[in-house]
């Protein structure tokens, strides 16, 4: 199914028929090996425990998710690019079905003839790019991505640290006519340091920010209020994160467990088991400890809050400029 078609459909469940566990965003997670060690990482995300899925697996997820709801979906890892096929999967994904983004650190960025390719096959540019990542000085030479074409959506990660850096991102990435997307560590169990900002504190920093810097900072409204425990009465689930191997931990990574296999069953019939009904209930009584996904897009319950989100991503889409 196209792509726009499915975004009418997925407001018209959403936002008509009221679904509130109704995915349009994938997160999908195509490998576990990375160049990389960032502090604040799941290790299980880049020492390869869980695997990476064969060129054939990976396009069984993609069709599975052709038939569903999906409309963005999201390589990531990992570090995607450390994939052999990475450019076949996404030219593969590319046909229309979805919104393709690349989210990446820059990995193998430097190299013009991969670059070139990666620009025809993806609709966004996600850039990894803060302290832990160790290279923010790809800041300074962002705008080089304009002669490919690429619409670019800088994601820098925010900790205990470095909040009083996040306006000099930010005004780096506008002067490029970008976005960027704050996000907040996370201290997973298995993380080497504890890395998490305080909310309130955090809250201050995006608020000021996003008053001052509203068509740059892609974070919602609705994320921000949720910082400091504003979250919509009407909690929902619009995102989903897969596995390398195409398990699909619900309704997240965090707090959620494996459902079922992507590779081997219909997203639509596992979204209906019981289990499934038991652990978003489960969401809807412990909303704050639920992830950035499903407080970013939470805020789209508000008709006002959807229709500033989406025109302002029309127009990046349109013109790729922020």
């Amino acid at each position: 199914m196209r792509r726009d078609i499915k975004a009418i459909n997925w407001f018209i469940k959403t936002q008509i028929l009221r679904d509130p566990f109704n995915p349009a965003y994938a997160t999908f997670k195509v490998t576990s090996n990375c160049n990389l060690r960032c502090t604040f990482c799941n290790p299980s995300y880049y020492n390869g425990e869980l695997g990476e899925g064969s060129t054939d697996t990976i396009k069984k997820i993609i069709d599975n998710l052709r038939d569903s709801s999906i409309i963005v979906l999201s390589f990531e890892g990992g570090e995607p690019t450390t994939r052999g096929d990475i450019l076949e999967l996404l030219q593969y994904a590319h046909d229309g079905s979805f919104y393709v983004m690349l989210t990446t650190n820059g990995y193998r960025l430097g190299d013009e003839s991969f670059l070139s390719k990666v620009a025809d096959n993806i609709d966004f540019l996600h850039y990894s790019i803060d302290e832990y990542h160790w290279n923010t000085k790809a800041l300074d030479n962002l705008c080089r991505f304009r002669k490919y074409g690429l619409k670019v959506n800088v994601q820098t990660v925010a900790t205990r640290y470095n909040l009083h850096k996040l306006e000099d991102k930010v005004k780096k990435v506008r002067e490029c006519n970008y976005k960027i997307l704050i996000l907040p560590a996370v201290d997973y169990p298995d993380s080497k340091v504890k890395l998490a900002p305080d909310n309130h504190e955090l809250y201050n920093v995006l608020s000021e920010l996003k008053k001052k810097y509203s068509s740059t900072l892609n974070n919602s409204w609705g994320f921000i209020e949720a910082l400091r425990g504003n979250v919509n009465g009407r909690l929902v689930s619009y995102s989903i994160s897969i596995y390398p191997n195409g398990d699909l931990p619900y309704p997240d990574d965090i707090n959620g467990e494996v459902i079922g296999n992507l590779s081997q069953e219909n997203l639509n019939d596992l979204l209906k088991k019981p289990r499934v009904k038991e652990l978003q209930k489960k969401m809807l009584e412990q909303q704050a400890k639920y992830e950035y996904l499903h407080l970013q897009t939470a805020s789209f319950n508000s008709i006002k809050d959807l229709a500033e989100y989406a025109s302002e991503m029309v127009k990046w889409r349109f013109t790729g400029k922020a």
